[in-house]
């Protein structure tokens, strides 16, 4: 048994097992009549107070699965959205000091769901071995279920407005454009959470304003513009893997370029002549290390490196297509990376 607090000095007790999607209540003997569940599981479960839904397979774990995802498809659309959406929740629940410190229980429950792949509040209820096939029934109680996800969003309204009042330091710096980013996925995460509260309770969630993610990212984007991150590229005689990087900031919504700022991208660029055996060709490898760095503190905020090699008969141009194929990596992945990073969620 655990404690759960929701806020609001409201406090809600729940049996591990509840939350959890590996209940497996007693077995009918094969031989036996089979439950009446198997055609119609509301001929056993209450329509008014609970979800049920069947499923068969040639073993129990495929029944039970297949029973999970049956009553997963009630939800439509809404679950699928939820698998992926928890996903990059769990991650920022586990990465941040800041969010549900006080439910660790529920980010459990989050983490376990997106493992399984299923509700929040799902549960196998019962099993039965027939002649040839296994048969499941998975179950979700409403209320209950409800009870969590209002808790959740609760929660996560309450860790949003903590993570956007931010200070006039805080508006300037990667600081706030990380927490900006994390409030965007606990808001992805009400959106879903809202759309599947709304199944188990129809009009549950009327007149919440909800703000979608986007609107947190716009934020963390208007951050991000007037910071200003200096470029340095050791051993690029022609600044083309500079332009590479100031590009890449660039589509992440950065300014560059310019003295005395406090964040500097320091990189270095060695090429290398390689030769093989019996191989015409020309081969030049290219290595390049980067960091993002706050000079304020000299922490190193985002590494990155990338290496490949290039050949032609000519070595001027092995090293000229070396010089392309990092120009192509540093634009398709170093924006990229960096958003990842920015939307990791704070750290402890």
């Amino acid at each position: 048994m655990f404690t759960i607090n929701f806020g609001k000095g409201t406090a809600a007790k729940c049996t591990g097992l509840f939350l959890l999607a590996l209940v497996s209540c007693a077995t009918v003997p094969s031989g036996e009549s089979a439950p009446q569940w198997i055609n119609d599981p509301y001929r056993v479960y209450d329509r008014a107070t609970t979800i049920a839904a069947v499923g068969q397979g040639r073993s129990r774990d495929e029944a039970e699965k297949s029973a999970l995802s049956m009553l997963s498809s009630i939800f439509g659309q809404s679950v699928g959205s939820e698998s992926v959406t928890s996903y990059s929740y769990s991650q920022a629940v586990a990465a941040s000091e800041s969010v549900w410190s006080e439910n660790s229980d529920i980010a459990q429950v989050v983490k376990t769901s997106v493992t399984m792949d299923t509700l929040v509040g799902a549960e196998i209820r019962d099993a039965y071995r027939g002649e040839d096939y296994w048969y499941a029934v998975a179950a979700l109680d409403k209320a209950k279920t409800g009870m969590i996800y209002g808790g959740m969003i609760d929660q996560n309204l309450a860790t949003i407005a903590a993570l956007t009042n931010l200070s006039a330091a805080e508006k300037q710096n990667f600081e706030g454009i990380i927490k900006y980013y994390t409030a965007a996925v606990l808001a992805d995460a009400n959106q879903v959470f809202a759309n599947v509260r709304n199944v188990i309770s129809p009009g549950s969630m009327a007149g919440e304003n909800l703000k979608p993610g986007a609107d947190y990212r716009l934020a963390a984007g208007e951050i991000a513009k007037i910071i200003p991150v200096a470029v340095t590229v050791e051993g690029d005689k022609n600044n083309r893997i500079k332009g590479a990087f100031s590009g890449a900031l660039a589509a992440a919504g950065f300014r560059t370029g310019g003295n005395g700022s406090r964040y500097a991208l320091a990189a270095a660029l060695n090429l290398e002549e390689i030769e093989y055996a019996d191989n015409p060709y020309k081969w030049i490898r290219y290595v390049i290390d980067a960091s993002l760095v706050d000079t304020s503190s000299g922490a190193v905020l985002f590494p990155w490196n990338i290496n490949g090699r290039e050949g032609h008969v000519s070595a001027a141009e092995a090293q000229n297509r070396a010089i392309q194929a990092a120009e192509k990596d540093i634009a398709s992945k170093y924006a990229a990376g960096l958003s990842a990073y920015l939307s990791q969620g704070v750290k402890k």
